[in-house]
């Protein structure tokens, strides 16, 4: 009777930590889901600063600067002194070919003009010049081929225009350009050498010198 007592307070006891345990983790339970709503609900806390709300009017607007009469009549100021660009150069142009002169005179004023014309001019004028410039007269013409301070647009219309000129005439200037580093179409008139001699002399002029003497008189005009 004793043990049965004992057996039953034991068992008696066993069920009160279940019934504990039991309450604990509902409890637990119960405090997980309403901590998962809250945070649901709950938005999170922002970090950024509250934005300014500002006026529709600005309060500090800054006064206008007071405003410039313009002279609209006023001239315009004259070019700067010292350009030698000639300001009617188109004019200049037109003048000369409508003229009632020979070809040979024509040429003669446009080459006297054209260290005088823009970048623009040069080209047309010299594009006039291969038409207007013979073979014997070629010379001055042929100054400025080699002149590599112009523009490479001008040195352009220049190059075709010595391709048709007799080789004579063509090829020892066509080297004249090759050797100088410093002009624009220095690597093209070298090619063209290597083209025409079929030989490749490097930087040896006196080499390149010899063998176009020598195919001159090879091919003569």
């Amino acid at each position: 009777m004793h043990n049965l007592s004992k057996g039953l307070r034991i068992l008696g006891a066993i069920a009160a930590i279940l019934a504990i345990g039991l309450a604990v983790g509902w409890f637990a339970t119960r405090k997980t889901d309403s901590n998962v709503q809250l945070e649901s609900v709950v938005p999170a806390p922002s970090n950024a600063p509250p934005t300014a709300r500002l006026p529709f009017f600005s309060t500090n607007s800054k006064p206008r600067p007071p405003e410039v009469l313009v002279n609209r009549t006023m001239p315009l100021p004259p070019p700067p002194v010292g350009t030698n660009i000639l300001a009617d150069w188109e004019d200049r142009i037109e003048g000369i070919l409508g003229s009632d002169g020979e070809e040979a005179g024509k040429a003669r004023q446009m080459l006297a003009i054209f260290p005088r014309l823009p970048e623009e001019g040069q080209v047309e004028v010299a594009q006039h010049l291969s038409n207007l410039v013979s073979d014997q007269d070629y010379a001055p013409l042929g100054k400025f081929l080699t002149d590599s301070k112009l523009s490479e647009s001008v040195l352009d219309v220049l190059m075709v225009d010595v391709l048709n000129r007799p080789n004579s005439l063509k090829l020892p200037l066509v080297m004249e350009v090759a050797r100088d580093q410093q002009h624009p179409k220095a690597a093209e008139a070298k090619d063209l050498l290597e083209l025409y001699l079929e030989e490749d002399y490097g930087a040896d002029w006196n080499k390149w010198q010899a063998k176009l003497e020598q195919w001159i008189k090879d091919n003569p005009d």
